[in-house]
């Protein structure tokens, strides 16, 4: 009696685990049939929906970026200096304030200088009405050829030593040399300076030039006329458009980079020298097919979208992607504008599932140039 009843139990167990899978079998076999019968059109145990959204194809303009670093120069920029030495007689800036070429800022006191200046004057009109007396003589032989050509060249020399003096006494007065916007005014009237002493700054900032270099592996792709977009900390939400102008012929052997100059208008000139700014050079601009970037499922080193149909039915397509950027991709070939891609729920689809559009009355009222692709199914 002992042994019967754990052999009993033993059966009994035995009997359970038997009826246990085949119940589970049947289960699996039902199942298998019911998916089968999904994905054939809802024939058999249901039809599976799945709710997505789907976004069509567009063309947008699509264009490599290169980022770099970069420092702003003005157009014209000088350190303002004295040519001569002597003494502030008056100043006729104000510091920050904008001036027209020719403006004068400084004038020195040039009381001296302008003595000289009247010597000089003095000489040559002497020795004009010299050489005229020594003319008359010549006309009438009443004087030797030596005479006459040492006189001419004493008025030559006397005519240079005018202008000497002049252009010595021009240097007390300094002029902007073109239109800009000076800086702090470095002296004070009754100053007695020496020649090279700082007097101001002045830069001309109608526009500035963005200096910035980028790795020579990129030479091939770059030309004059690429636009730029540069932000700098002091304006942080705000982005300056430029053009390259120049690019120079040397790469540096030491950084292996190729210096470039961009030009950005600065009417405000709210943009100052010296500044950085992150900068992207936009190459290689052009008009692409771009899908949302999570409408991609990747599989088998493949791209594949999930096309949406006539029938609401969706189509697995291997598609080339080229181009990248945060959010989208461009997609070479496979499908074509306006095709209906799945963009959210797409992880579990296969070919031939019938999908429930959340947003259908957005695409589908979408521009015309939206085009649903027949069901190939």
């Amino acid at each position: 009696m002992s042994l019967l009843r754990p052999l009993l139990g033993f059966l009994v167990a035995v009997v359970l685990g038997i009826g246990l899978y085949f119940s589970y079998s049947n289960y699996i076999a039902l199942d298998a049939a019911a998916t089968t019968a999904d994905r054939s059109g809802g024939r058999g145990f249901g039809n599976r929906v799945q709710a997505v959204i789907a976004m069509p194809a567009r063309k947008e303009v699509f264009a490599d970026r290169l980022e770099a670093i970069g420092t702003l120069m003005a157009n014209e920029s000088i350190v303002v200096t004295a040519r001569v030495q002597g003494i502030i007689e008056s100043i006729s800036f104000q510091d920050g304030k904008t001036v027209e070429a020719g403006t004068a800022l400084i004038q020195f006191d040039e009381d001296e200088e302008s003595a000289r200046l009247q010597v000089e004057l003095a000489n040559l009109d002497e020795q004009r009405k010299q050489f005229e007396r020594i003319a008359g003589l010549a006309r009438a032989n009443a004087t030797s050829e030596a005479r006459y050509d040492e006189q001419q060249a004493a008025v030559k020399k006397a005519e240079a030593n005018v202008a000497a003096a002049r252009a010595h006494l021009s240097d007390f007065t300094i002029r902007a040399p073109f239109t800009g916007r000076l800086g702090t005014r470095r002296i004070s009237i009754g100053a007695l300076v020496s020649p090279g002493a700082v007097i101001t700054t002045l830069d001309d900032l109608s526009f500035v030039k963005l200096d910035f270099s980028v790795p020579e592996t990129y030479l091939s792709t770059l030309r004059e006329g690429l636009e730029i977009e540069a932000t700098t900390a002091a304006y942080s939400n705000e982005v300056f458009r430029g053009v390259v102008t120049s690019i120079d012929t040397r790469v540096s052997p030491t950084t292996r980079s190729v210096e470039i100059r961009a030009k950005i208008t600065n009417t405000d000139q709210r943009l100052r020298p010296g500044m950085l700014m992150v900068v992207d050079l936009i190459k290689d601009r052009r008009e692409s097919l771009m899908i949302a970037e999570e409408s991609l499922v990747p599989f088998d080193n493949q791209q594949f979208v999930f096309v949406v149909g006539h029938d609401n039915t969706v189509e697995r397509v291997p598609v080339a992607i080229g181009r990248r950027r945060p959010g989208s991709v461009e997609v070479l070939e496979g499908i074509a504008l306006g095709d209906l891609v799945v963009t959210e729920g797409n992880t579990s689809l296969s070919s031939g599932d019938s999908v429930r559009l959340l947003n259908e009355a957005d695409v589908r009222g979408d521009t015309p140039s939206v085009s649903i692709r027949p069901s190939q199914g």
